[in-house]
């Protein structure tokens, strides 16, 4: 019966999250409901695969979320009968070159567990770093992990149950939206999460309380029923910005009065509440959303923060200092930290080449020889310049995970980014570019055309002049491991009722035009999947030509990076994924060799 409530309620909150059916320019409605039973043993597990696949610098990543969100999806959200076997087999999966995308394809509810799971655990796991002393000097020590803090502190005894959903009845009949632990009077309360302090002050239901948001809006935690007198960590105020692990306040029974700083709750105690706020108006309307912390905190209860007392003040302060990259933007509490210029944005050429072609006759304004392309990776070698790969990027991105192979440049120096593509799908550029690409210990992307593949399907020829690659040259292309093999379209990549990406001329209905855009991409996406054994992550715009529509419909489909015919030096931010989109490239022409492109930074 509990399942069968469970659905019908998740069948009501996928209505919630599906686009309106009817006219045009309906606002898209949000996620109101959300039932969050995942086990700490699992969640535990999960975390060690992320770690250990970030650790490893593994690709892609495996992203602890996406994996919980697989396994919700799988089972209907429930999770009473998934055992660690399932977690493990899916990482092996992953890690044997499988891709979520593909895994996922007829999981119909993943995109809702995925974004419902993301607001739960969003800010848990990432990259942080401490304050640790290194023969004798103070520095910070980078680390990667688990970065949410148990709400006690280190050494402080507690006790607890699984309470949320228990009848209330001061003031009115109602649900305990929380999780309470029962501690003594003036123990340390510890910040689950960094965030801004949103609330702070009296209530007659939660006494003194404190309301931290995370730093990605999509969550906002709760904690009441703290010390009468001295509730709060000294100089808490208002606005301010908290880490996790910082003390906010002290445990206290105070509550349930119309009265300021009154002790009416029997028993001492933190209430520790979760909100996920996935639109504005659910943070104090009718439709919010607290979610059971009980397993949260059981996955927390092994890292507490350790504090210190101050035998003057009776304050407590967290023992070791920390910092944490907030998300979004660059760590820059990081920067603050060191001169370390990986922290930094990627200064990143991504060069745009197209046809290369032995014979002089055929050469044209996009068409290089193999004598001009030879030059121009013996110039990149020994200028310091080291290929990284669309994989390599989308990490970097998105967990500031650093690329390896940019530490063994010139002279003890740090080799310097750049980003080759090959456009269209011309089968000299297995030809010609691959053996050379080889030669330098350089990589490449081949964004392929899906009809051009199938124009030489028919003609059954693979010649350098004039063929596009066929299946079989772009399978065997990905399986030497110097290509990555990425989507251009299926059949965008021309200019007449519609220009690339771009509405058709005349004019078409959203839905016409959304219609167009998923068939396409997944139609090519299709083509590479079974091709190569592995989903396009990155796409070309055809003719260069963008549009706001394209770009949320290749976020739709698991495209994670696209590339423009803007031309200029791209930047790549870590921590901000958002920055892999509509990346800037430099035309490799037949008159402008690479060494004049990148000129500015000889």
């Amino acid at each position: 019966m509990r399942k069968r409530i469970r659905l019908t309620a998740l069948l009501l909150a996928l209505c919630a999250v599906l686009p309106a059916a009817a006219a045009a320019g309906e606002e898209q409605t949000f996620i109101k409901w959300v039932d969050f039973n995942v086990p700490a043993p699992l969640m535990k597990k999960a975390i060690e695969i992320d770690t250990r696949s970030y650790e490893s610098g593994a690709q892609p990543h495996l992203n602890w979320i996406e994996l919980l969100a697989y396994l919700g999806a799988k089972n209907g959200g429930d999770f009473r009968k998934v055992k660690e076997s399932a977690l493990l087999k899916l990482a092996e999966r992953l890690e044997a070159g499988e891709t979520m995308t593909e895994l996922t394809e007829k999981l119909k509810l993943y995109g809702y567990y995925l974004e419902a799971y993301t607001a739960v655990l969003g800010g848990m796991v990432g990259p942080y770093s401490v304050q640790a002393e290194q023969d004798g000097t103070p520095g910070w020590e980078k680390r990667y992990g688990l970065r949410a803090f148990h709400p006690i502190a280190r050494g402080f005894d507690y006790q607890h149950y699984d309470d949320f959903g228990a009848g209330r009845n001061y003031g009115y009949r109602r649900k305990h939206l929380g999780h309470d632990m029962m501690a003594l009077t003036g123990t340390p309360v510890i910040a689950v999460e960094s965030g801004t302090v949103e609330e702070l002050g009296w209530n007659r239901y939660g006494g003194w309380r404190i309301g931290i948001r995370s730093l990605d809006k999509k969550r906002y935690f709760y904690y009441a029923h703290l010390r009468q007198n001295r509730p709060y960590a000294e100089g808490l105020t208002k606005g301010q910005e908290v880490l996790s692990g910082d003390v906010i306040g002290y445990v206290g029974r105070t509550g349930y009065s119309s009265k300021e700083n009154t002790n009416n709750i029997t028993q001492s105690h933190l209430h520790l509440g979760i909100q996920l706020i996935f639109d504005e108006t659910q943070k104090d309307g009718v439709n919010q959303i607290w979610i059971d912390p009980y397993e949260i905190t059981k996955l927390l209860m092994n890292h507490r923060c350790a504090t210190t007392r101050n035998p003057e003040t009776k304050e407590h302060t967290r023992t070791v200092p920390y910092q944490e990259p907030p998300p979004g933007k660059p760590p820059s509490s990081a920067e603050a930290l060191s001169e370390d210029p990986e922290e930094a944005a990627m200064q990143l050429p991504v060069i745009m080449y197209h046809s290369v072609l032995n014979n002089p006759d055929r050469r044209g304004k996009y068409t290089i020889s193999p004598d001009d392309l030879d030059a121009d990776l013996k110039w990149l070698k020994e200028n310091g310049y080291h290929t990284v790969t669309v994989e390599e990027l989308i990490a970097f991105a998105e967990t500031g995970q650093k690329i390896a192979s940019l530490k063994e440049g010139l002279d003890g120096a740090a080799a310097k980014p750049v980003l080759l593509t090959f456009d269209d799908g011309h089968f000299n550029n297995a030809h010609y570019a691959g053996p050379l690409l080889r030669q330098y210990g350089f990589t490449g992307v081949l964004f392929v055309v899906g009809e051009f593949i199938d124009r030489s399907e028919k003609e059954g020829v693979q010649n350098p002049n004039f063929s596009y690659v066929s299946r079989e040259t772009i399978k065997t292309m990905a399986e030497e491991g110097v290509w990555e093999i990425e989507s251009h379209s299926y059949s965008l990549h021309h200019n007449n009722e519609r220009e690339g990406v771009k509405r058709a001329r005349g004019g078409e209905s959203d839905e016409h035009y959304y219609n167009i855009l998923r068939e396409d991409f997944s139609k090519i996406g299709d083509l590479i999947r079974e091709t190569t054994g592995r989903a396009p992550r990155a796409f070309a715009y055809p003719l260069g030509a963008m549009s706001e529509e394209a770009d949320k419909v290749l976020r739709e489909s698991g495209i994670k990076l696209t590339v423009s015919c803007t031309l200029d030096v791209a930047e790549v931010r870590p921590y901000e994924p958002d920055s892999l989109y509509r990346l800037n490239r430099l035309l490799r022409s037949a008159n402008k060799p690479v060494s004049r492109l990148l000129k500015a930074e000889v």
